[in-house]
């Protein structure tokens, strides 16, 4: 198994899981393979807080994007705001690793409605940079 196989069929479904249920860390070991994954620097993010939402009512279902590469933020000019609406597939921002440009793109129209990082934050892979509502 090759090491680009390893990360396709192990590390990214643990880091999706690592993020969806907000754990810290999580370690799996098998067959002579161990694998840890744990969250470090998450921040709060930058909206404003709401109070919570009504038991009848549903919280409203964001789609978040995450870094899928370990760097640096860097925003692109005009800097995304929450609230802006995106028309189509747009690049928000781009994650800088040993000087590759990884593009972010906001993967459809919607609007935005967290920015969970700020510009030159460092990420790790599978950290949330922007949530956005796609019901807008």
């Amino acid at each position: 198994m090759t090491f680009d196989d390893v990360i396709a069929s192990r590390v990214r479904p643990l880091a999706e899981t690592l993020m969806r249920e907000g754990f810290a860390s999580l370690r799996i070991a098998q067959d002579g393979v161990e694998i840890e994954l744990s969250r470090t620097g998450c921040r709060a993010p930058r909206a404003a807080a709401s109070a919570p939402a009504p038991e009848d009512r549903a919280a409203p279902a964001y789609d978040v994007i995450a870094s899928e590469v370990v760097g640096r933020v860097r925003f692109l000019r005009p800097a995304p705001a929450v609230g802006t609406s995106v028309e189509a597939d747009r690049e928000l921002a781009f994650v800088e690793t040993l000087g590759i440009r990884n593009p972010i793109r906001s993967r459809g129209p919607g609007r935005i409605a967290v920015i969970y990082v700020e510009e030159g934050q460092a990420v790790d892979y599978g950290a949330p940079l922007f949530a956005i509502d796609r019901n807008a």
